[in-house]
């Protein structure tokens, strides 16, 4: 059985993940658990010892980071 994020079922706005995503402002960065997490004008980045990858659009970034966390 895979595992449920409870946002998925109450919406993911009021996920802390998606919150800190939505008030991250170009050229900010933040941690998250291991992961820093930067926003430039054209990307969402998330990095940290075995991961660096880019997003377009912020829900995309947000997919994949809940995941890194969920699995951490």
């Amino acid at each position: 059985m895979d595992n449920v994020n409870i946002y998925e079922i109450i919406g993911v706005s009021l996920d802390p993940i998606y919150q800190a995503l939505n008030q991250l402002h170009d050229d900010e960065e933040i941690l998250i658990g291991t992961h820093i997490i930067r926003k430039t004008a054209k990307f969402y980045e998330i990095e940290n010892d075995c991961l660096h990858e880019y997003f377009k659009e912020k829900e995309r970034c947000y997919q994949v980071l809940s995941n890194l966390v969920m699995t951490n």
